[in-house]
């Protein structure tokens, strides 16, 4: 039973993106800023920390090309970067501390790569025509605060059910990658 905690975890973040999407209030201060929930890539940066790299990558994996399938409209965008923020917060983990306050940084920086990657991508291939400065302040501020309140109420709890798992191939994992 132990065993399904991990999968049933990462899904619930995975749903609750789009239920606070839906759930998001709809009044004119929020019509201006764009807040985006990235509950899923916080979840894959903290398996990544507290579960091993490999879980973190194929999870990364599978939900990144499941994201892609079901919210975007180009395939490989999500699931590349999950993967490669699976991937970099292993190697930075190598340097840092490994602390919920650590990851919770890490978590918060995760989500402005992405930010800025998926931006990065619409705007080469012309999907937004949003200027950068727009991007910055009603998208990219507002986005990282809402995902920063996330992390501040589920970091330590997350951490407490993931180091939990029976998984024990925690260290030293130089074969993969």
């Amino acid at each position: 039973m132990k065993k399904l905690v991990l999968p049933f975890l990462v899904i619930l973040f995975f749903v609750s993106e789009s239920i606070v999407v839906d759930l998001w209030p709809k009044n004119g201060f929020y019509e201006k800023y764009i807040f985006v929930p990235r509950f899923l890539l916080i979840a894959i940066v903290f398996v990544t920390v507290y579960v091993t790299r490999f879980y973190g990558i194929v999870y990364g994996f599978v939900f990144g090309l499941l994201y892609d399938v079901f919210y975007t409209e180009i395939l490989g965008v999500y699931m590349f970067i999950f993967v490669l923020i699976a991937y970099l917060t292993s190697k930075a983990m190598r340097v840092f501390h490994n602390n919920v306050l650590v990851t919770s940084f890490l978590s918060i920086v995760a989500v402005s790569v992405v930010e800025f990657y998926v931006y990065g991508i619409y705007l080469l291939i012309g999907k937004t025509d949003m200027p950068f400065e727009i991007f910055l302040y009603d998208r990219l501020f507002p986005t990282i605060f809402l995902n920063t309140i996330f992390v501040i109420f589920v970091s330590y709890p997350l951490k407490q059910q993931l180091i939990k798992l029976p998984i024990r191939e925690r260290e030293d994992e130089d074969y993969l990658l």
